[in-house]
């Protein structure tokens, strides 16, 4: 007889587990609010301009997987007393890995089929990251990476919530283990105690986000420690109000009047996320309460809500079961489909992504989701270590793949890389900037007939940028890097600026061979010398802009310089027009005050060089031939206002160098010229034009200094 009573707890146990692992089908809110979430984001990537807070979807679907995780394992505590992580992270590996590394290897062989090579050094590297669920570290390290800050968007920078989420659910359950024992230990409910260790996770959390969302926002947006508390709102709901237990309990935390209002309350505060949020919204920060206290108000109203009925009629059901795999599969077809078409996407292609993305959803979810997971030919009812062979399997088949062709592209890269070297070594006439030598026009060298150089592939990284010229020191102070001769007798000139200073480094280290002069050089990414307030991204880069302008101030009066150099962009980070002035105003007002307080000696100003559209790439590999004609830019377009002219005009020892002549014609500035890719990126030049402009940069200066 007690072997019998024992089986029958034992089953209500196994009972009770089951109703809360299988809720989240059950709950009709919970697939209405799963098709909001995801609804807003897709159309958020699709039509950013018309969505603004689309993106806060994925916080929706953060409180979602806090709130069901947390009830289905101290379900499982309540049931049984313990807990077996294993089985949980099994039962994870065999909901979330089949699609993740289905759409992860159909992703990669996209990129192979279209993507042009220069990308897929990136998106192969992110391909990896997401295969092992840590792209939201990786993105986060190239937030706060200035020279990454032009990378193009990857069709896998999406698994960035993914991996957030996993992340969870691998944290979640070694807490609950350690609330287990600390029960035992105290004879405290399991279930109080991990209450309050969430709650506090929740504080902690959300102080956190709000300081780093205020310093460092690239990073806060892709933390994890920023964004735990979003999955610890929903896990607080779970330890505080669970939704399974007697029919007592649930008739009266589902009373109909207050469920109505929380459903309300809840909806109100995610729609207005949605339409007032944007880009430009400091975020997550304290922001994100919004969007996730709406999802904790609706998860709260539980089944009676009128939102559980919403989610009963068909299309919304099927889209809230489909979400995962939709959420996977629409943006890979975002960022693909430009290359596959070779044209911007238009509204038919939009339209067309939406209904690709749901029969592909369906079809993942109806024959790959579902059958692995719940098969016992598959994965059904197979071992914790046999799902998690299986798994490993997969992750590798992915790498393998990823990796692979990457290691094959960054080879090509090296080949291309000598090439380069070889080209520009030999000195051949009309290459690169000596195309528009008006002294040697018309100029035009059949021998470099199809040369390209660098290639796209490689353009990237043809970089002259030192690690000891670039941002601070240990203690504080600006880094200077030091090239040609050093000691006395030698003319000694200091070059500061931003990354565009920095771009000119290997023309410094030749123009200090050339005239057996000391060249100092000092930049920083995002910030130039001027006494105006820049747009920095946060508080962090503001103060850190101060302390370098204060420190190259410094350097350039104890450093005994003969002449001092400047460049900058002005389209990175601009300048915040203050007391009435327009923006170009503020822009020479701030040069002019910068450059008076440096020594009396003669400031060189160089002209900062055109920018191109973030596309410019992608048409240089699509017209390799005809670059010149099919992707050049208006000159209106591509020359912003660096003020440094007229700057120059209120001071009277600095000199201004204007180079676009070699960059544009009278009407048109292209990417290519004399068979040399001009950019890198749609800002920066390249390190081989930067050694075809040498020598006019050279004579330039020297003829501002009277030395020529």
């Amino acid at each position: 007889m007690s072997i019998d009573v024992r089986r029958d707890a034992a089953a209500l146990r196994r009972s009770g587990a089951k109703r809360a692992a299988d809720q989240s089908v059950s709950r009709s809110d919970i697939q209405a609010l799963r098709a909001l979430a995801v609804g807003s984001v897709m159309l958020y990537h699709l039509w950013p301009n018309r969505l603004t807070g689309g993106y806060v979807g994925v916080d929706v679907f953060f409180a979602i997987s806090g709130y069901l995780i947390a009830g289905h394992l101290l379900a499982e505590i309540d049931a049984t007393g313990r807990l077996r992580p294993a089985r949980f992270w099994a039962r994870r590996a065999k909901r979330l890995l089949p699609a993740s590394t289905l759409a992860l290897l159909a992703t990669t062989l996209a990129i192979i089929a279209w993507v042009p090579h220069y990308l897929w050094h990136q998106f192969l590297t992110e391909i990896a990251a997401s295969t092992l669920e840590s792209e939201n570290w990786l993105l986060a390290h190239n937030a706060v990476d200035y020279l990454a800050a032009n990378n193009a968007a990857s069709p896998t920078q999406h698994f960035w919530s993914l991996a957030v989420e996993e992340q969870f659910y691998v944290g979640l359950p070694i807490l609950l283990l350690l609330i287990i024992g600390l029960a035992r230990l105290t004879r405290i409910p399991a279930r109080r105690l991990a209450a309050a260790a969430l709650l506090l996770i929740v504080l902690a959390s959300l102080a956190y986000s709000v300081h780093l969302t205020g310093t460092t926002p690239g990073v806060a947006y892709f933390s994890t420690f920023t964004r735990a508390w979003e999955f610890g709102c929903g896990a607080v709901l779970a330890a505080l109000w669970p939704q399974t237990g007697s029919a007592k309990h649930r008739a009266r935390s589902q009373g109909l009047v207050w469920a109505q209002l929380f459903t309300t309350i809840g909806l109100v505060a995610m729609v207005v996320a949605i339409l007032r949020f944007s880009a430009t919204t400091p975020f997550p920060g304290w922001r994100a309460a919004l969007p996730v206290l709406g999802a904790v108000l609706v998860l709260a109203a539980g089944r009676r809500s009128w939102f559980a009925s919403v989610g009963r009629w068909a299309p919304v059901a099927l889209l809230g079961r489909i979400s995962y795999a939709a959420y996977l599969w629409h943006w890979p077809m975002i960022v693909l489909l430009p290359y596959a078409l070779h044209h911007p996407l238009d509204t038919r292609d939009k339209i067309a992504i939406i209904v690709a993305t749901l029969l592909v959803a369906w079809a993942s979810t109806r024959f790959i989701e579902d059958p692995v997971r719940f098969r016992p030919q598959l994965l059904g009812s197979r071992r914790p270590r046999t799902v998690a062979a299986w798994s490993a399997l997969a992750m590798c088949v992915v790498l393998v793949v990823a990796l692979g062709a990457r290691h094959v592209q960054d080879h090509d890269t090296t080949v291309l890389a000598a090439r380069t070297r070889q080209v520009v070594n030999s000195e051949p006439a009309c290459l690169g900037a000596q195309a528009m030598d008006p002294h040697l026009a018309p100029c035009d060298n059949p021998e470099l007939a199809g040369e390209l150089i660098p290639d796209p592939t490689e353009a990237t990284k043809d970089d002259a940028n030192l690690v000891a010229c670039w941002g601070f020191n240990p203690d504080g102070s600006p880094k200077v890097c030091h090239l040609g001769p050093q000691g006395p007798g030698h003319f000694r000139a200091l070059a500061i600026g931003d990354s565009h200073n920095n771009a000119l480094l290997g023309v410094y280290q030749r123009m200090a061979a050339a005239n057996d002069w000391s060249i100092d050089v000092a930049g920083t990414g995002g910030c130039y010398l001027t006494t105006s307030r820049q747009s920095q991204p946060s508080a962090a880069d503001e103060i850190g802009c101060e302390r370098w302008r204060s420190g190259v101030i410094r350097d350039a009066s104890s450093g005994h310089y003969d002449a001092i150099i400047v460049t900058h962009s002005d389209q990175d980070r601009a300048v915040i027009a203050q007391n009435g002035e327009t923006a170009d105003q503020a822009v020479v007002t701030g040069l002019v005050q910068a450059w008076s307080q440096l020594p009396d000696v003669p400031i060189i100003a160089i002209r900062d060089n055109p920018i191109m559209p973030p596309t410019e790439m992608n048409c240089v590999v699509d017209h390799r031939d005809t670059t010149a004609q099919s992707c050049a830019v208006p000159r209106a377009n591509a020359l912003a206002f660096d003020g440094q002219a007229q700057a120059a005009q209120q001071v009277h020892r600095a000199r201004v160098i204007d180079l676009t002549s070699f960059y544009c014609t009278a009407n048109l500035c292209p990417p290519v010229i004399g068979h040399v890719l001009v950019y890198r990126d749609p800002t920066h030049i390249t390190a081989t034009w930067g050694a075809t402009l040498f020598p006019y940069v050279n004579s330039a200066v020297l003829s501002a200094l009277g030395r020529h």
